[in-house]
């Protein structure tokens, strides 16, 4: 066989006449403006282009190497699935971690890239490592999804998986006390409690679980402390249960006020007097508000406004429950009668859910 060999590259720049250099280590063909340049060889010879190690061969703004690699070169394809492949079924609220897999023949990268269908709720693919990843929803679902994998040289292969949520039941470790009953949300349960019972598993005694006036705890902020008619300096916010001293009022027509913040269902309370041996409430009167603005008395049994008694000495916790459960956000304690010789002092805790 024979053939023709030519060993050359193209300089950039216009040319306008035709010429064959050999400008060393270069060989410069040309041909003038309109004009053809020919390689042709012989019966059975080749033209064979040969560029350098790390070279290649450019037509028209074409890399003819890359262009021929990606004639040549195969799809990606599934390894670990099977185009139609279930990832797994997962309980709600358990991690996800699995991943789809396509080999490039090449040996090249791989892009992943969902095309179809959705993903779970809370779950993203991991574009690079194939890898679906988060949290499993809580909702009892299947999805099915496409999923492309594409070579550095834009061929891809497509397939189509399916992931299957089974959603937890919240309620299967019974999490209601005192005879509460259980409701399955999304993510959670909810208690329903019995009347005498609150919190999210019906775990506290309302009449005994204290919205946080008392000064040890003090969940309730003095800003939620208020009073009508205070004597001297014994501010409202020193009228909780076991402060240090008290509130102090002038009449009877003063009242010490606890703001709980929001409309609560209350169902006792408790006094102290003043830490003195005579500013303490011998008896008072409760009132209750939504909205801070109409305010209605307790009423006893007898259907009148009830007289709560209070301390008979100014530290002993006198503590009354109401007659029926009251839904209030302010409480007021009006006293009506006091030590003589004093004035009206208190301290006080409010009790409820």
């Amino acid at each position: 066989m024979q053939y023709f060999v030519l060993f050359f590259s193209f300089l950039p720049g216009i040319v306008y006449g035709s010429f064959f250099q050999i400008d060393y280590p270069n060989v410069n063909v040309s041909a003038e403006p309109g004009g053809d340049l020919t390689f042709e060889a012989g019966i059975g010879g080749d033209v064979i282009l040969k560029p350098g190690a790390g070279g290649t061969v450019i037509i028209a703004g074409t890399d003819l190497r890359k262009f021929i690699e990606k004639v040549k070169s195969l799809p990606p394809i599934w390894t670990k699935q099977s185009v139609h492949g279930s990832l797994g079924a997962f309980t709600s609220g358990t991690k996800i971690a699995v991943s789809v897999e396509a080999m490039d023949p090449d040996g090249g990268k791989i892009q992943y890239k969902v095309i179809s269908g959705h993903l779970p709720p809370g779950t993203s693919l991991n574009s690079t490592t194939g890898v679906v990843g988060g949290t499993a929803p809580d909702i009892d679902a299947s999805y099915t999804f496409g999923i492309r994998a594409t070579d550095q040289h834009g061929k891809y292969a497509d397939g189509t998986f399916s992931i299957d949520i089974r959603e937890k039941d919240q309620c299967i470790s019974n999490p209601c006390q005192n005879g509460g009953t259980c409701s399955d949300d999304f993510g959670r349960y909810k208690c329903t409690c019995s009347s005498d019972y609150g919190g999210e598993r019906c775990e506290l005694r309302c009449d005994s679980n204290p919205f946080g006036v008392d000064n040890a705890k003090k969940t309730i902020p003095d800003a939620q402390m208020s009073a009508h008619y205070t004597f001297s300096n014994h501010f409202a916010s020193n009228g909780r249960l076991h402060s240090r001293d008290g509130w102090i009022g002038e009449s009877t027509s003063s009242w010490l006020q606890v703001d709980l913040g929001e409309v609560r269902s209350v169902y006792s309370v408790a006094t102290q007097g003043y830490r003195s041996s005579t500013y303490y409430t011998l008896s008072y009167k409760l009132q209750y508000s939504t909205d801070g603005n109409s305010f209605h008395d307790v009423i006893g049994s007898n259907g009148s406004p009830k007289d709560f008694f209070g301390s008979s000495s100014y530290d002993s916790v006198i503590k009354h429950y109401l007659p029926s459960i009251i839904s209030a956000r302010f409480i007021r304690f009006v006293p009506l009668t006091w030590h003589t010789g004093g004035k009206p002092g208190l301290r006080v805790e409010v009790y409820g859910c």
